[in-house]
């Protein structure tokens, strides 16, 4: 029987490159005495089959060599490697880092503390929006008993400019000149709550019971 050429062809390519066992250690990460017992022959100290011709392989690629024209060479090249049994499912059990349980309560609580303070709001908001109509429909209808009274007692009269002038003193001046008043609230940043804006119709304007004048008031 014709000696194998395994182990002669490794040790020659490796020298050839001028690389040492240690130096193919370190690169392909397998053991030292695997890689002297794939250049000695010496088969009886390497690992399950399965093991040693990945060992060949990897060793034949570092070197430069093609695995496949190796592997014919190799004792163990041709056994059947035995099927491994697929390894069960191990489902590990999911552990929670107290911080971030923290973390998470603190982010759930801010978020509730929001959607509360927004709620409040937004009632108040609505609430204050209804008194504000149910004070411009009382003060419509106190325009309309004035507007009787005065039109029983006087004639027209020319409407004065409201602009600048508070709601209740408007709706005074509204009422003694035999018209209805109308408050109509609107939001304006640089005046102050409470004063007129607006009126229609403006100055000058000959009104009587049939008049309806709109003001519109910063709330």
């Amino acid at each position: 029987m014709s000696p194998s050429p395994l182990g002669e062809t490794l040790r020659r390519a490796r020298t050839a490159k001028g690389i040492t066992v240690e130096d193919a250690e370190r690169v392909t990460r397998i053991p030292r005495k695997y890689l002297e017992a794939l250049e000695l022959e010496n088969f009886g100290i390497l690992p399950a089959p399965v093991y040693a011709r990945g060992f060949l392989r990897s060793y034949a690629s570092f070197l430069g060599l093609e695995p496949n024209e190796l592997l014919p060479f190799f004792p163990v090249g041709h056994v059947d490697e035995p099927a491994l049994d697929p390894l069960p499912e191990v489902n590990e059990p999911r552990t929670w880092n107290m911080n971030g349980i923290v973390a998470m309560g603190v982010v759930g609580g801010l978020i509730l503390l929001v959607i509360a303070l927004y709620s409040i709001g937004h009632e108040s908001s609505s609430a204050a929006f209804r008194a504000a109509e149910g004070a411009s429909n009382t003060q419509v209808t106190t325009g309309q008993n004035s507007q009787n009274t005065i039109t029983n007692n006087g004639p027209a009269t020319s409407l004065p400019d409201l602009v600048g002038q508070t709601q209740q003193e408007a709706v005074q001046i509204i009422q003694n000149a035999g018209a209805t008043a109308v408050v109509v609230g609107t939001t304006q940043g640089d005046v102050p709550s409470g004063q007129v804006v607006a009126q229609s119709p403006g100055p000058g304007t000959v009104v009587d019971a049939n008049t309806l004048v709109t003001i519109t008031v910063a709330q």
